[in-house]
C-alpha cells in the first residue's frame, strides 16, 4: 500500500495538472461549449423544448390517441394567440396577414417571386417576415403543427409512406417496425436534447482520453531518466512496481474521469435535460430510432458509461506504451497516436448516435449492429489489460534470470 501511495503521489505532478487544468479550459471553449451557449440551437429547437417540456407535464412520457384532441386545441389556441400578435402589427395588416394561413400564404408568394427573380430577396418584404416570426409565437404553432403531421402519419401503420435507410438491415428493419406498432412510437422527445447529448458527449470523451494521456505518459519515462527502477528492483515489494504503477494508473484515470464528467456535467444539467429523463428515446419529432427501450435517463448512464470504460482502455494503453519510452521524445511520438486512435477516431465513433440504428461509420453505406459500440469499448479495454498483463508477466519473468 506504501508503493501504491509514492506511485500516486508521482502521477499527481502539479505542473502536468496545472498544465491539463489550462488546456482543459481552452477546450472547453473552443469546443463543447457551444453546445451548452446553443443547447437549444434556434427558435424551432426552442418551441420544440418549450412544448415536449409542457407535454411530459400534462401527458406523461407519450401522448396517446385520446389525447390527440387535446392538441387540436391547443393548436387553435396558439393560432389566436398568433393572429392577436399580428394585430399589434399595423403594416402586417396592411400586407394582408391577418392570421397563421394568410401568412403562410403571403410567405409562400413570397418565395416563389424571389426564385422566379433569381433567388433575388425583397428586403422589405424580408423584414416584414422576420418582424412576424420573432414578434409572435409563429415557431410554437409551425412545431406544433408539423408534430401533428408527424403524429396521424404514425398513427396510420408502417405503411404510411415511410422511406427506411438503404443500409438498414435486416434487423435494424425488424425494430423499426417493432417500434411502429409499439406506444412508444407517439414520444415526443426533443430533437434538440438528443443533439446536444450526443455531441457534447462525444467531446466529453475525447477531452477524457487527451487529460489521460497527457497525465500518465510521462510517470514511466520520468522512473526511467531518474533511474528509480534498481532501486525499485532492489526489494521484493519493487519486483512488482510494474503492476502496482498499473494500478496507480487505473485509479487516477478514473478519479480524472468522475471530475470531467462531474465538470461537465453541470453545466449540462443545468439545461433541465432530466425533465424528460422518464421519456423514451423514439420520438415524432426526429428520424432517429435506438436500438433498446430505453428511458433518456438510463441512456445517459450507459453513455456515461462508454466513457469510463473508454477512459480506462486509455489508461492502461498509455501505461503500456510509455514504459517502452527511453526519453520524452519517444513518449510523445508514441502518445500522439493513441490519443487520436482512441480519442478523435474511436472515443467519437462510439458516442456518436450511441445505441441509435446507424451506418457502421458514416458514408459506409453498411448498417451496424446492435450494441457495436459496447463491442468496441470492451474490445480497447480488453487489449489494454491483455497488454499490461503480458507485459507485467514479461518484467516477472525476466526477473528471474
Amino acid at each position: 500500500m506504501g508503493i501504491l501511495g509514492w506511485e500516486l503521489r508521482k502521477i499527481v505532478n502539479p505542473g502536468i495538472v496545472a498544465a491539463m487544468i489550462l488546456l482543459g479550459i481552452v477546450y472547453y471553449f473552443l469546443f463543447p461549449e457551444f453546445y451548452i451557449q446553443y443547447f437549444c440551437n434556434g427558435a424551432n429547437a426552442e418551441a420544440e423544448f418549450a412544448l415536449s417540456a409542457e407535454w411530459v407535464a400534462r401527458y406523461g412520457v407519450t401522448i396517446e390517441a385520446s389525447e390527440r384532441l387535446e392538441l387540436d386545441a391547443q393548436l387553435a389556441d396558439e393560432m389566436e394567440v398568433f393572429r392577436q400578435g399580428l394585430a399589434l402589427m399595423p403594416e402586417a395588416l396592411g400586407a394582408g396577414i391577418t392570421d397563421y394561413d394568410s401568412f403562410c400564404e403571403y410567405t409562400d408568394r413570397y418565395l416563389e417571386q424571389a426564385a422566379a427573380n433569381g433567388s433575388v430577396a425583397d428586403m422589405e418584404q424580408e423584414r416584414l417576415r422576420w418582424k412576424i416570426m420573432s414578434g409572435t409565437n409563429y415557431y410554437r404553432v409551425q412545431a406544433l403543427e408539423q408534430f401533428l403531421v408527424s403524429y396521424d402519419m404514425a398513427d396510420r401503420g408502417v405503411d404510411s409512406g415511410r422511406v427506411l435507410p438503404d443500409y438498414y438491415t435486416d434487423a435494424m428493419r425488424q425494430r423499426d417496425s417493432e417500434l411502429m406498432q409499439s406506444g412508444q412510437k407517439y414520444g415526443f422527445f426533443p430533437t434538440c436534447v438528443y443533439d446536444s447529448t450526443r455531441e457534447y458527449g462525444r467531446y466529453l470523451a475525447v477531452w477524457c482520453v487527451l487529460s489521460i494521456v497527457l497525465l500518465l505518459s510521462p510517470v514511466l519515462v520520468r522512473d526511467r531518466l531518474c533511474r528509480t527502477h534498481p532501486l525499485q528492483w532492489s526489494s521484493g515489494c519493487g519486483r512488482s512496481v510494474l503492476r502496482i504503477q498499473m494500478t496507480a494508473a487505473c485509479i487516477a484515470a478514473f478519479v480524472v474521469t468522475v471530475v470531467n464528467v462531474v465538470v461537465y456535467g453541470i453545466p449540462f444539467l443545468r439545461q433541465n435535460p432530466l425533465i424528460f429523463k422518464d421519456c423514451g428515446l423514439e420520438s415524432l419529432w426526429g428520424s432517429a430510432t435506438p436500438w433498446f427501450d430505453w428511458t433518456y435517463g438510463t441512456y445517459l448512464l450507459f453513455f456515461v458509461g462508454l466513457i469510463f470504460i473508454l477512459s480506462m482502455a486509455a489508461a492502461l494503453l498509455t501505461v503500456f506504451l510509455s514504459q517502452y519510452s527511453g526519453n520524452y521524445i519517444p513518449m510523445l511520438l508514441k502518445a500522439l497516436p493513441l490519443f487520436v486512435v482512441a480519442g478523435p477516431m474511436a472515443g467519437s465513433w462510439m458516442l456518436s448516435n450511441a445505441f441509435y440504428l446507424r451506418e457502421l461509420w458514416n458514408g459506409a453505406g453498411i448498417g451496424g449492429f446492435c450494441g457495436m459500440e459496447a463491442v468496441m469499448a470492451a474490445f480497447l479495454l480488453a487489449l489494454g489489460a491483455g497488454l499490461c498483463v503480458s507485459a507485467a508477466v514479461r518484467q516477472r519473468k525476466a526477473e528471474l534470470y
